[in-house]
């Protein structure tokens, strides 16, 4: 990676800090500049606005996710069950190794939901994701004799699916308190919650009636 791939993406990170601690509305370019160890110059140069530092974060998080959905979509003899246990150990693997982005998430739309309502309306990276996941409720294979119940709307679906995924993490500092701060436990904790979404989502998609 050269100088300004990591110089950017030192930006990015340090943009996701400030963001986190005062939100997109408070946070300052300067403050970002500073966390950087950079100028006001320098990150200007880099990133002219804020609203740039934002859309650029959600990219880096939608570019780390894309790939490995693109790969259980290839895998075309699985059924939905499969699927979906597929997606949520997907999500387990990616967010134990980047915890603060539900935080970030959910902080955002709590803070200022017209913005990143307005950059997923508008974003062809993420509105591909949508139609990965429609495309993947179309082509699963679908056992004779079971009856799925996944009729509800997709944004439905969905928020149900992230509500499930993200809530752990969230909650991370209460999760640590509970267990002492003990990584191992935790991270028993994070792969029992996984297994727990894969059999409710199964239960509710796959055997409700």
């Amino acid at each position: 990676m050269n100088e300004e791939l990591v110089l950017e993406d030192k930006i990015i990170s340090s943009a996701k800090r400030v963001f986190l601690k005062k939100g997109f509305e408070k946070a300052k370019m300067q403050e970002i500049a500073d966390t950087a160890g950079i100028s006001r110059t320098a990150l200007n140069y880099y990133f002219r606005t804020k609203d740039n530092l934002f859309y650029s974060i959600v990219n880096q998080i939608f570019d780390g996710l894309l790939p490995h959905f693109e790969q259980v979509l290839e895998k075309q003899n699985q059924t939905f069950s499969e699927r979906i246990a597929d997606l949520v150990d997907t999500y387990n693997e990616f967010l134990r190794a980047n915890p603060d982005i539900p935080f970030f998430i959910i902080s955002e739309i709590n803070r200022n939901p017209r913005l990143l309502a307005g950059f997923i309306q508008n974003s062809k990276k993420i509105n591909g994701y949508l139609s990965f996941l429609k495309k993947m409720l179309d082509t699963t294979q679908k056992p004779e004799g079971v009856n799925y119940v996944f009729q509800m709307p997709i944004e439905e679906l969905i928020t149900l699916f992230y509500g499930l995924i993200f809530m752990p993490y969230v909650i991370s500092p209460m999760v640590k308190e509970l267990y002492s701060n003990d990584g191992e436990r935790i991270a028993e904790y994070y792969d029992h919650h996984a297994d727990n979404v894969k059999f409710m989502l199964k239960k509710l998609i796959v055997d409700a009636n």
